[in-house]
């Protein structure tokens, strides 16, 4: 999930989930509107876990980095019976 700024209570901009089923590819679903969550808080409220923080070299002022989105890695484990 990708968010405004570091922090996990800033808005989010964009998700891709990633299932973790042999076969699966991530597409973007044309019939879906909106993002599942508002911000990574609200995932990890819902029982997410942040496994990767967004690079903080980003926020730098006046860094020559440019940085559009703050990319968290979250997982849930859910069961799952194929």
């Amino acid at each position: 999930m990708s968010s405004q700024s570091t922090d996990p209570r800033s808005p989010a901009i964009s998700q891709a989930l990633h299932e973790p089923v042999k076969g699966t590819i991530v597409e973007i679903d044309p019939t879906k509107t909106g993002i599942d969550y508002d911000s990574v808080y609200d995932a990890i409220c819902d029982g997410w876990r942040v496994v990767h923080f967004p690079d903080q070299r980003g926020s730098i002022e006046y860094s020559e980095i440019e940085v559009y989105g703050y990319q968290f890695v979250l997982e849930k484990m859910e069961e799952f019976n194929d």
